[in-house]
């Protein structure tokens, strides 16, 4: 007997949900997704093929029978929970080939033993040699030099061309109190980092996925908290526990910051292989760069491991790449096109810049910011390697900006 994969569509059961991460952590399932969107349900049954899909029918049976119908075939067996007064829902779901229907919320047992009915029915599993031992995601942090500068489209659509080369990327939204990397995916998160600093102890791999939103097989966000006042529960801890995890599941890490100096922003930093600060080629930007590379070095995250984005580029630009130079002691080591009309089309509709027009200059070059990704990792890893390691006063500046 093998053990199904499964995809849970839990509505707005949130006990179900529960019975998901129970069931996965004791070993009866593999948990291949949990969701609440009908859409997104219909995505990871074409993407992921699931063995068995457990659905409810929610408050609305009819319709979610109508999404069940759309499912992509092969169609996985099914185990749905819904009303036991509509004799109507129970019959179209027994037409439906509906392995076992429940009219009340069934008890973990009661789920488990139909789960593995199932189970016992699937071919088993041809042994495979156990895979190479997966390298941790790669760390990329995000900042602007200031407000306005298009730090979250930079850290969006960079996730975005990394996913396009078939990486597994996971976009993590700091920029608290209100940040909205979210929108930028067109996604509705159903949980934020709110919920891990509320329920801190229970965080796992497993309970982490959960709290995922996004595309199947695409970007996936762990979302800001919605509300304003719920970001003042996520504390540096919560941000070094969640990237610890994700580094496990993921290819690349995208860490979209906050530009204040919070103790999240601070620790996001420290946790970081590379810091991507983006300005803009003009002076009062450039005035504001100049104050962060002088607080990050001092704050130890110097030379090759801080990149300077020249966002929205142009050969008009009055500031010339020598008047950086001779401003900040360095060049710009990347420079994203202005192209607003394909960035702001793209913002509106919740894609990326290359699903608006992929043989753009704009698109290219996030396409070539992905690739430049690997260069200045090797150029960082080389110049640690010859670091000396920081004494107590990097220790001190960093108190400055912790919570007591």
């Amino acid at each position: 007997m093998s053990n199904p994969t499964c995809i849970f569509y839990a509505a707005t059961n949130g006990e179900l949900r529960r019975h998901a991460l129970r069931l996965e952590a004791e070993g009866t399932i593999e948990l291949g997704h949990v969701t609440v969107d009908p859409s997104e349900l219909i995505a990871a049954v074409g993407a992921q093929s699931p063995d068995l899909v457990v659905a409810d029918l929610g408050e609305d049976p009819e319709r979610a029978l109508d999404m069940l119908d759309k499912l992509p075939t092969p169609r996985p067996r099914l185990i749905v929970i819904g009303p036991k007064d509509q004799s109507g829902a129970i019959l179209r779901a027994m037409r439906m080939g509906v392995r076992d229907y429940f009219d009340t919320d069934p008890s973990e047992d009661d789920l488990r033993s139909a789960i593995l009915r199932v189970g016992a029915e699937l071919e088993p599993r041809t042994a495979v040699s156990a895979p190479e031992k997966k390298q941790p995601a790669r760390a990329v942090a995000v900042m602007g030099a200031k407000g306005g500068v298009g730090a979250t489209v930079v850290a969006c659509q960079l996730a975005a061309a990394l996913a396009s080369r078939g990486g597994r990327v996971v976009l993590v939204d700091l920029n608290l109190p209100l940040g909205d990397a979210a929108l930028y995916f067109d996604v509705q998160p159903a949980y934020t980092l709110a919920h891990i600093a509320r329920e801190s102890e229970r965080l796992d791999p497993t309970y982490l996925r959960t709290l995922l939103s996004g595309k199947p097989n695409g970007v996936q966000i762990l979302a800001s908290p919605v509300h304003a006042e719920d970001a003042e529960l996520v504390r540096g801890e919560h941000v070094e526990r969640a990237l610890h995890l994700l580094r496990g599941d993921f290819d690349w890490v995208v860490l979209d910051l906050s530009r204040t100096w919070s103790e999240t922003t601070v620790r996001a930093l420290d946790l970081a292989d590379l810091v991507l600060l983006v300005t803009l080629m003009d002076v009062p930007t450039l005035h504001h760069t100049r104050k962060h590379l002088d607080l990050l070095e001092r704050l130890g995250h110097g030379g090759a491991r801080i990149r300077l984005i020249a966002n929205r580029h142009s050969s008009l630009d009055a500031v010339t790449d020598k008047d950086v130079e001779e401003f900040l002691e360095r060049k710009p080591d990347f420079r994203i096109p202005n192209d607003f009309p394909t960035t702001l089309a793209a913002v509106n509709r919740g894609v990326s810049v290359g699903d608006i027009s992929a043989r753009s200059p704009l698109a290219r070059a996030y396409i070539e910011l992905s690739q430049a990704l690997h260069g200045w990792f090797g150029a960082q890893q080389a110049a640690a390697a010859k670091a000396e390691p920081s004494q107590g006063a990097l220790a001190r500046v960093r108190g400055m900006f912790r919570r007591s």
